[in-house]
């Protein structure tokens, strides 16, 4: 990996319709690239930010692809469940998305964050 990019976007430019603000992949220059969905409040950004690189990190470790996930990501978007979501037990990477979001809580907690407005703010990007 040779650099990490980091962009803050509006929801509409998610790669997959039905995105749920986050997304992440190795361009063809190994440069992981991290793009989130702008929730105008920089610890939110950072938060879902923050969750993105881990859980790509933790992939990359056990040679989870970009193109694996993106295959499962594609699985949920077309799914007719609005709680489909790829980091759930049918998912490639269930436990590392599970792993960031670990991470993801704890810094939250630091940053004084209330986890239930973060996910609320979170939930309402996909309402978008």
């Amino acid at each position: 990996m040779k650099k990490i990019i980091i962009e803050f976007i509006p929801h509409s430019e998610q790669r997959f319709l039905g995105s749920l603000g986050g997304d992440w992949y190795f361009d063809s220059n190994d440069n992981l690239v991290i793009r989130c969905s702008d929730m105008q409040d920089w610890r939110y950004n950072f938060l879902l930010a923050r969750h993105e690189m881990d859980e790509a990190i933790l992939c990359r470790h056990v040679g989870i692809t970009t193109e694996m996930v993106d295959a499962d990501e594609l699985k949920s978007t077309d799914s007719d469940d609005p709680d489909s979501f790829s980091g759930y037990p049918d998912s490639c990477y269930q436990n590392q998305h599970n792993d960031a979001l670990s991470a993801e809580w704890i810094m939250s907690r630091l940053l004084n964050v209330d986890w239930k407005d973060y996910a609320d703010k979170f939930e309402s990007l996909s309402k978008k």
